[in-house]
């Protein structure tokens, strides 16, 4: 039982390294736990991965996107996750990790969508290639 927690405490210390790396603070209030064991990144930052793993998905299950519809809603989730993150710097309102999240994923889906599409129309322009 020992040798599995030591597997555990050592996937896990490893996790949050790879974590750190990405840039985030890893702060533990800001972050989802599981079995006491916190995420290796903040809710917001999982929020963002989640929508970017999202947006390369479906981004390629339905490629007729509006390229000016997918700018717009990009910069709007950009301001919404910035206004989010701006405001509880400056201790105007506490986010809470439901609302990181939600901020994160609609920010790394459309900011995700919008660039593959932003490639892709780039790739058919140069390369005269269809996708």
């Amino acid at each position: 039982m020992e040798t599995n927690l030591n597997k555990r405490t050592k996937t896990w210390v490893l996790l949050m390294q790879l974590g750190a790396k990405t840039g985030c603070h890893q702060l533990h209030e800001r972050s989802f736990c599981i079995n006491c064991y916190q995420f290796p990144v903040c809710a917001r930052c999982t929020g963002l991965f989640l929508g970017q793993i999202s947006g390369i998905v479906l981004f390629f299950c339905y490629l007729q996107y509006n390229v000016g519809l997918l700018f717009i809603l990009a910069i709007f989730s950009v301001l919404l996750l910035g206004i989010d993150g701006f405001f509880q710097l400056k201790k105007i309102w506490m986010s809470t990790n439901c609302r990181r999240i939600i901020t994160g994923i609609l920010c790394g889906f459309f900011v995700t969508c919008f660039n593959i599409k932003i490639i892709s129309i780039l790739i058919t322009t140069v390369l005269k290639v269809q996708i």
